[in-house]
């Protein structure tokens, strides 16, 4: 079992292949339709690799990318639903539902594919998260007809065997218990839980003790065939093959069958009015975790570029504010950073750091005051023009293969963002002006509404009480 992050909401400077960069453009993007059928989108400064898509009749979406600078094929299937499909009293399930996937199928138990996925020099990457869910392999074009049949295989044809329920769910509680062990994740965790609420997003994707413990054989079944459908898929297949390939992908796939998806609804995460502290305490702490969390936007918002630029002058960067009073000026950490976690619905704009336990209380009233600075003053100029260059710049270095192409155009899929948005992001971060970054932030975000984790040993109460905190003892 391995646990990855599925937020999608690293996707923040898009990574994805081209054939040519030469900086910023401000063309009109373009789109060529091959008589293949595969799309190249240009902005007249670079150009996307050719990209093709074809809908199934039974709902599922592929895209296409042919790549021959490496002998190899990869797959990438986006199952879109996540912890927010799963009800509250059964948190973990639809983790739990993903790892089995691997764990055996109708004609392979789960020693089978393995040998066969390490027979071919690759293994199977499943990684459930809030949203989504992601299938992913690799291996060489050689051997494309055997992935194309495990992934197949292990997406369509589950067989959820009982002992191998035991032994995951040993394996998913194993891991929940540990958490304590780890001052940040368990921080991270807390902040979740405190900003979201009721919300799916405010618990672990793999779930809860008592969650998981209720999960059932049936329950997992139901999961699966609710959810895990081709009209709620897509397919993203990368690497050196040709049209028998394709169609051989098609066929395979062509067999799964659809149903309909139902619509979850959630719970609204609750509202925040005023700067609220939680604080967990526990003997033996030798430094304070410190999260300071609001509600943030879905990646639909299109204030979306404006404020990851102005996150960039706040607290995304090295040179950033927070990092250069925090931990430069003061000395209050070795580590500061902040950032917007964007998803379906809305995520969270965060702050993040650690200090000694003697100096937390400083720490967390000095972030708060670059925060409050920074949305009385705003950006000047000079930090809109390098968080500008910042984003411009590390767009060439992030678009180096077909397979992050594929990955991004999977996630934009899945928002519904047009792929244009690829083409048009450096013109639409040359266009972001000062005005526009200060009024986003100021939009979206307000020193005072702001809710805090703090976890650091008993002696950092006195440090806290002027902000009334809640005092949580962990054992």
């Amino acid at each position: 079992m391995r646990k990855f992050n599925t937020t999608l909401s690293t996707l923040l400077v898009v990574p994805f292949a081209i054939s040519a960069f030469t900086g910023c453009s401000t063309s009109k993007p373009k789109s060529e339709k091959a008589a293949d059928g595969y799309v190249s989108k240009t902005n007249g400064s670079f150009t996307l690799q050719p990209f093709k898509e074809v809908n199934l009749e039974n709902g599922l979406k592929i895209i296409f990318i042919r790549d021959v600078t490496l002998p190899r094929v990869s797959m990438t299937l986006l199952v879109k639903t996540g912890s927010v499909q799963e009800p509250a009293s059964q948190a973990g399930l639809n983790a739990l539902t993903a790892y089995l996937l691997e764990q055996g199928t109708q004609s392979r138990d789960a020693n089978t594919i393995a040998d066969e996925f390490g027979q071919m020099g690759s293994n199977l990457d499943i990684s459930p998260g809030a949203d989504v869910t992601t299938i992913y392999s690799d291996s060489l074009t050689s051997t494309a007809d055997d992935l194309l049949s495990l992934i197949s295989d292990v997406a369509i044809n589950p067989a959820f065997k009982d002992g191998e329920l035991v032994r995951m769910r040993s394996q998913v509680l194993a891991g929940l218990k540990k958490k304590i062990d780890n001052p940040s994740s368990f921080t991270d965790e807390k902040m979740d839980e405190f900003l979201f609420g009721d919300h799916p997003y405010g618990r672990d994707v793999n779930g809860t003790v008592e969650g998981v413990k209720s999960i059932t054989k049936q329950d997992i079944i139901k999961q699966y065939l609710t959810f895990y459908r081709p009209n709620n898929s897509t397919l993203a297949v990368v690497g050196q093959f040709g049209d028998d390939f394709e169609k051989k992908v098609s066929d395979v796939f062509g067999k799964w069958t659809k149903r309909s998806i139902p619509v979850v609804n959630v719970p609204a995460a609750p509202s925040i009015e005023k700067l609220q502290v939680r604080l967990y305490v526990k003997k033996g702490l030798q430094q304070t975790q410190i999260r300071m969390s609001a509600l943030g936007i879905q990646r639909v918002d299109p204030d979306f570029l404006a404020l990851r630029l102005g996150n960039e002058i706040l607290g995304g960067g090295f040179a950033s504010r927070l990092n250069q009073k925090v931990r430069d000026d003061l000395g209050l950490t070795y580590s500061i950073y902040s950032n917007f976690d964007i998803r379906k619905d809305r995520g969270s704009f965060d702050i993040s750091t650690f200090s000694k336990n003697e100096s937390a209380g400083k720490a967390f009233d000095e972030s708060l005051k670059v925060v409050s600075d920074y949305l009385a003053n705003g950006a000047d100029e000079k930090e809109v023009s390098a968080g500008r260059n910042q984003l411009v710049g590390q767009f060439p270095r992030a678009i180096e293969t077909a397979d992050r192409l594929a990955y991004n155009l999977l996630v934009l899929d899945f928002y519904g963002i047009p792929f244009d948005y690829l083409t048009t992001y450096n013109k639409n971060v040359s266009e972001l002006t000062v005005k526009k970054v200060n009024d986003a932030f100021k939009r979206h975000v307000d020193a005072q509404k702001f809710k805090a984790v703090i976890y650091g040993n008993e002696s950092i109460i006195p440090q806290f009480q002027k902000y009334n905190p809640e005092v949580i003892k962990v054992p």
